[in-house]
């Protein structure tokens, strides 16, 4: 269910819809963005976002910003692109420069908010019965908190 690695903050722009008759909806659907899913932040295990994930950000963010143009359709592996480049050959670079700035602000704010939480739910005890478990159980759910911490 999770191919792409690690993640699961859903977070749906407010102009998206899931109704079919909206006018957004047409230009999500131009993208592949047309499910909830999309936007749903995941990271490989080098720590590289979805592609679908930033590309539908992006359109969201022209969307709402009322910047998105028709012809981004031919631009797909530019909207795919994360990190972003240097320097963008399009008209409206600082557009597309603020959307990955909102893009890297979300994936900053979800790591620091799972940081935080792994941090408060685990108490030393905890930790250390954890550690000294010979239950096959323990150990698995333990290596996958470690494995879980060292990613964010």
């Amino acid at each position: 269910r999770n191919p792409t690695g690690i993640g699961g903050n859903l977070s749906v722009p407010e102009n998206w819809s899931p109704n079919r008759k909206t006018p957004n909806f047409k230009e999500y659907d131009k993208f592949n963005c047309t499910s909830r899913e999309v936007f749903e932040m995941r990271f490989s295990p080098s720590g590289w976002p979805n592609r679908i994930f930033v590309r539908c950000s992006r359109i969201a963010y022209h969307l709402a910003h009322e910047t998105y143009k028709p012809s981004f359709v031919s631009q797909l592996d530019l909207l795919d692109k994360w990190p972003p480049p240097r320097k963008y050959n399009v008209d409206d670079w600082l557009t597309w420069t603020q959307a990955d700035q909102l893009i890297n602000k979300n994936i900053l704010d979800y790591c620091m908010h799972m940081k935080r939480q792994l941090k408060e739910t685990i108490t030393a005890a905890t930790a250390e019965d954890f550690r000294k478990s010979t239950d096959p159980t323990d150990l698995l759910l333990w290596k996958l908190r470690s494995e879980e911490a060292r990613a964010f």
